[in-house]
């Protein structure tokens, strides 16, 4: 579904991501791990088209999307949930939904957010400057799924949450999931990652250096503490 060639990317004169190889097949949930600075968040967006440098192959069904524009490859069906969350706190819940809502309609509809994530309809009319972290971030994966998205990318969608947030969040992921949503889920929390993730990457100073399933990397927990600055 989702595969990126040889991916060179650079801010200005920086270069960034040294021929990267992933892949995200339909259905599948891919893990990208790797500490801070390390390229995480330049793959996301190399793929999403906010890096605006960037040389080998991004390919989503089949076509190269390399050089479009952001709006174009939104349209395509990618969806993103940014570092963040960046939702907009002055609106209420609904309408932070329905300004991303797909006017094509499709499966996702406001309905079906709510149905999903029962916290949100609880909170409908709040602003949401005035949800918890947590909320804000179940708040920012139902904007990208109003979009219908084929494939969702998710940039730290649990960055700065409490164990319990972290694990609502997580529920809500394995939800999407079981409904066969494919994901590119960039995370620091190995075990968060693993407990979702059908396949991962560990990105290191711009580099692919591991690719294995997530039970092999359970196995072998020296890759992890030498890439991820794990404590043993």
């Amino acid at each position: 579904m989702l595969s990126l060639k040889e991916v060179n990317s650079y801010y200005g004169a920086s270069h960034v991501l040294h021929g990267v190889d992933l892949e995200v097949k339909k259905g599948e949930v891919v893990a990208l791990l790797g500490r801070n600075g390390m390229g995480k968040t330049t793959m996301i967006h190399s793929i999403i088209g906010f890096v605006k440098k960037v040389q080998g192959e991004v390919l989503f069904e089949g076509q190269n999307m390399a050089g479009l524009q952001s709006h174009q490859i939104a349209r395509k069906g990618i969806g993103i949930v940014p570092q963040g969350r960046r939702i907009f706190p002055n609106l209420t819940v609904t309408e932070n939904l329905t300004v991303f809502a797909n006017m094509k309609g499709g499966e996702w509809d406001l309905e079906r957010i709510f149905t999903c994530f029962p916290r949100l309809k609880e909170r409908e009319k709040s602003h949401a400057g005035n949800l918890s972290g947590g909320e804000q971030s179940m708040l920012s994966i139902g904007r990208a799924l109003m979009r219908n998205p084929k494939i969702l990318l998710l940039d730290e969608p649990t960055e700065g949450l409490s164990p319990l947030m972290v694990g609502e969040v997580m529920d809500v992921l394995l939800m999407l999931k079981e409904t066969g949503m494919s994901m590119l889920l960039v995370e620091q929390n190995i075990s968060t990652a693993l407990s979702v993730a059908d396949d991962v990457y560990i990105i290191s100073k711009g580099k692919v250096v591991y690719h294995d399933h997530p039970e092999k990397l359970k196995n072998n927990m020296d890759i992890a503490y030498q890439h991820l600055a794990l404590s043993s």
